[in-house]
């Protein structure tokens, strides 16, 4: 299964992520590894607040990759866009 990244500008082309070569599971530093790597910069301590299903094991707390992707391809998609520019001296 391969998932296409929307990229946030209209000109930059969708990336393809290859799935089935990504672990089925992720612990928190590896996945914002992953995510910082694939879509935006992210901390393990912020994974700690993303609406994601974590599970123990082995005493450390794992999710699903393709989840952790889905949440983090929501949150670029609810993101506002902002323009900045310059002030004009007057």
């Amino acid at each position: 299964m391969t998932m296409t990244l929307i990229p946030d500008t209209p000109t930059a082309p969708a990336a393809q992520l290859d799935l089935p070569a990504l672990p089925v599971w992720v612990d928190r530093k590896t996945g914002a590894d992953l995510v910082s790597r694939l879509l935006f910069p992210t901390t393990p301590r912020a994974l700690e607040t993303w609406p994601v299903t974590w599970r123990l094991l082995n005493g450390k707390a794992s999710c699903e990759t393709t989840e952790l992707l889905a949440v983090a391809q929501a949150k670029i998609a609810s993101a506002p866009l902002t323009r900045t520019a310059r002030r004009q001296a007057a």
